[in-house]
């Protein structure tokens, strides 16, 4: 689905939407604030923006949106690893 949304042209220019890299960060950002408020999966915001889940879990951390930092998450996937091996 296309979904065109209008934006009076002196914002436009001010903001520099008519470039193709403008596009993308206003997808990006909706995509993230929709991630913030629950409506969206990492899995889906990676399906969204095309991205293998490596490069949605560097995308999420490099813009402040998961709450763990990648030493608690790989503690987490350790600690996950002792409670399977039991």
């Amino acid at each position: 689905m296309i979904v065109t949304v209008d934006i009076p042209d002196q914002f436009a220019k001010q903001f520099h939407l008519d470039e193709a890299p403008r596009s993308r960060q206003l997808l990006e950002s909706f995509v993230l604030q929709r991630y913030a408020e629950a409506e969206l999966t990492a899995g889906q915001v990676g399906e969204v923006l095309g991205l293998s889940f490596e490069e949605t879990e560097q995308f999420l951390h490099d813009h402040g949106a998961l709450g763990l930092t990648q030493e608690e998450h790989l503690r987490g996937l350790k600690n996950l690893e002792r409670l399977i091996a039991r």
